[in-house]
């Protein structure tokens, strides 16, 4: 069962393993991010990112997407982690079923400019971010759990 559906940019991390892992006691991550997936040093570098008690599937987003519809993390709690706006974009073009996602962090890079402390966009991100609010899926910003929630809806739409 996918229990947060997450965009940050740098994937996992503290934040993700501690500040959400301590908050959500996942079992399992899902990285869905096709640099990653396609590289065996980045993705053994961020498998060694989690505790050994989290499992950490590092998959393609397509692969990513199959892989949660055939039902096969059903068992366990997951975290679901993308890179940006326009993964989750894709794995809806796909056909998985997302309602709410957790805009954790997406940080300063040329030509980004700050709507929130750890949310930076571009023209492309803004775009990809108001497709989702369009179709109706909740965008809240904030970096741990224990934050307030910032609905990101109305600022991109």
């Amino acid at each position: 069962m996918i229990i947060l559906t997450r965009i940050d940019d740098r994937l996992v991390h503290a934040q993700v393993v501690v500040g959400w892992g301590r908050e959500l006691r996942p079992g399992r991550i899902v990285v869905a991010d096709d640099r990653v997936a396609s590289s065996e040093w980045e993705r053994d570098l961020y498998a060694s990112a989690a505790p050994p008690e989290i499992r950490v599937s590092i998959l393609s987003v397509s692969e990513a997407c199959e892989r949660i519809s055939a039902g096969e993390f059903d068992g366990e709690r997951t975290i679901l982690l993308v890179r940006g706006p326009a993964e989750i974009l894709r794995l809806l073009d796909m056909g998985l079923e997302i309602g709410e996602v957790n805009v954790g962090g997406m940080h300063f890079s040329d030509g980004k400019v700050k709507v929130l402390d750890n949310v930076y966009l571009d023209e492309e991100d803004r775009k990809a971010l108001g497709e989702l609010a369009r179709r109706g899926i909740t965008l809240e910003a904030r970096a741990l759990p224990r934050q307030e929630k910032v609905i990101l809806n109305p600022m991109v739409s």
